[in-house]
């Protein structure tokens, strides 16, 4: 009996840099969760840091390579190699059928490595494809790269010509977030039911989440509807985001709220979910915000708002104007360049509220900001779900529904499906 279960075990490592927070680090814990359910799989989490776990890892077997990253390119270099050595030392060690990498360091430590009888990399953004090197090395050095988009997919097998790419849509744990959703918040929960409509954008303090379009976006949506709030969730200081909120006399409006491990008692209290992104790969929060039955207003940037937003993503992906998907807005995408400055529109003349029919902001904020053209249609899309009750409504009828087809149960299916192939 004891031979049978040791010849049935399929060992499975999970690679990922560290568990600090973010997208792909998330999966990493739900797929170790996910199969540690199944009787003929065991799974292990191997990080190169411990430091600062923010995920829930009781009952998981999480294993520290200690090699933390480095700065400088020779120390990175040095890295690389400590990495793939200790990896293919664990692999060996424990007999590793299959390892499973997330995210650019991981995948590269992966890829050199030579004690997994199969290697799967995954890429969960739209930066990561650009690198071509990098793409070259994993794709010839792994038996399969996983796309968190068909769009990627489709990228990277026009860019690279590797036959064994496919796409797999992140999971989401929807009755996690639904159970998550109903646990008491901390005090910070205030500003959300004491600001009318709460906007609620989430994301690290990166610039490729564009958050100066963000921000002058809500000024606009606040001129024009006085009765809104605006909430960014996640990880960072957000010192210069704080200077240009002030700057465009909407410091009060707008709340910062950090890192939240729990982040869905915050989105349960909201009414519209933004995402102004630069790129993307398949954002997991447009999907948790979904399953929370959010209406959303995206950039149609590349890739995964199109993919999440419309059945038919080609065509979304192909729009130039604002466009009504299936499951949520789609506006065209926002420029790359950032932008902190603050111009006035018209050039230092008062926002009167006989042009308007709203009272203005007060004191100095007595003005009406200039947008680029892409803000402009992103922040008239907000109003017109802000404005539309039928539209709003039908929105939030089918969120739920659309973020059942990102289920963890569905990722699985596919993930499984891949490793037979292998």
């Amino acid at each position: 009996m004891r031979e049978e279960n040791r010849t049935k075990d399929k060992k499975i490592m999970l690679i990922t840099p560290m568990l600090h927070q973010g997208g792909f680090e998330r999966i990493c814990v739900m797929t170790a969760r996910a199969l540690g359910q199944r009787r003929d799989t065991e799974a292990v989490i191997v990080v190169f840091s411990m430091e600062d776990i923010a995920f829930d890892v009781s009952g998981l077997t999480v294993i520290d390579l200690n090699l933390k990253a480095r700065d400088g390119r020779l120390r990175k270099i040095l890295n690389i190699i400590r990495r793939s050595i200790k990896l293919t030392a664990l692999q060996k060690k424990l007999g590793t059928d299959i390892s499973y990498s997330f995210g650019t360091t991981a995948n590269i430590a992966n890829s050199l490595s030579r004690g997994a009888k199969k290697k799967i990399s995954a890429c969960h953004s739209f930066e990561e494809i650009r690198g071509g090197v990098y793409m070259k090395l994993i794709s010839r050095c792994t038996d399969r790269v996983l796309c968190c988009s068909k769009k990627m997919a489709d990228l990277v097998q026009e860019s690279y010509g590797f036959p064994g790419v496919e796409a797999l849509w992140n999971p989401c744990d929807i009755r996690g977030i639904l159970a998550q959703s109903r646990k008491e918040p901390d005090k910070d929960i205030a500003f959300f039911k004491e600001n009318g409509k709460i906007l609620v954008s989430m994301g690290r303090e990166d610039d490729v989440k564009g958050f100066w379009h963000l921000l002058k976006i809500f000024r606009r949506v606040y001129e024009e509807e006085e009765n809104v709030g605006l909430a960014v969730i996640g990880e960072g200081g957000f010192e210069e985001y704080r200077r240009l909120a002030r700057e465009l006399g909407v410091e009060k409006r707008v709340f910062f709220a950090g890192l939240k491990k729990n982040p869905f008692p915050y989105l349960r209290e909201s009414d519209i979910y933004l995402l102004t992104s630069l790129s993307e790969g398949l954002p997991n929060a447009l999907v948790e915000a979904l399953a929370l039955s959010l209406p959303v207003v995206s950039a149609n940037c590349l890739s995964g708002p199109a993919e999440i937003l419309h059945g038919d993503f080609k065509e979304a992906e192909a729009q130039k104007e604002v466009f009504l998907g299936d499951y949520g807005v789609l506006v065209p995408a926002l420029s790359p360049e950032k932008n902190l400055s603050v111009r006035w529109e018209p050039e230092g003349e008062a926002f009167r509220r006989e042009e308007s029919g709203k009272l203005p902001c007060c004191g100095e904020e007595k003005k009406r900001i200039a947008l680029e053209a892409e803000e402009e249609k992103f922040a008239a899309a907000v109003l017109m779900l802000l404005r539309d009750e039928g539209l709003y409504k039908g929105y939030r009828e089918k969120a739920l529904a659309r973020a059942e087809d990102f289920s963890t149960e569905n990722y699985m299916e596919g993930l499984l499906s891949c490793m037979e192939k292998l």
